[in-house]
Parts: structure tokens; sequence; C-alpha cells
């Protein structure tokens, strides 16, 4: 069931104003298609060499893609300089 229409209205305003405020911080939103083998790669790094998750941790895909992120905007920063 659908909620009521104001209450859709008042939700789709709080998330494009926080949408603008992201854009406006200077964030972008990206996605991205890897295969099965670059992803597993890139787990095993966060995991093993950088420690930043534990093997429990990486099956949860919301901290992996905020692993993910937190390791390309620091590579990024790096190759900006």
């Amino acid at each position: 069931m659908l909620a009521p229409p104001e209450k859709r209205r008042r939700k789709n305003r709080a998330h494009k104003r926080a949408s603008r405020a992201r854009e406006k911080a200077g964030l972008h939103r990206v996605q991205l298609w890897l295969s099965t083998l670059a992803l597993e790669g890139l787990i095993n790094q966060l995991v093993v060499i950088d420690r930043r998750l534990t093997d429990k941790q990486a099956t949860d895909q919301r901290l992996v893609e905020s692993a993910l992120a937190e390791l390309l905007e620091t590579q990024g920063m790096k190759w900006a300089r």
C-alpha cells in the first residue's frame, strides 16, 4: 500500500534537500559495475592489507560500500595533488 500523497511529497522534498546539500558540499554519487573477481580482490585488500574491515564486516554490503568509498576518496585525493 502506498503512503498518502502528502507524506510522499514531504519525503521527496527532504530527500531532494539532502541531495542538494551533499552536492553543495562537493560530494558526487557514482555507481560502478565491477566483475566478481575485481570486487573480491578489493574486499580482500580491505580485509587483509588495509585492515579496514573484518571478515564478518566484509559480508555487509553497506560496510563494504562505505569502505570502498573511503578507499577511493583516499586514492583520489592522493592523485589530485
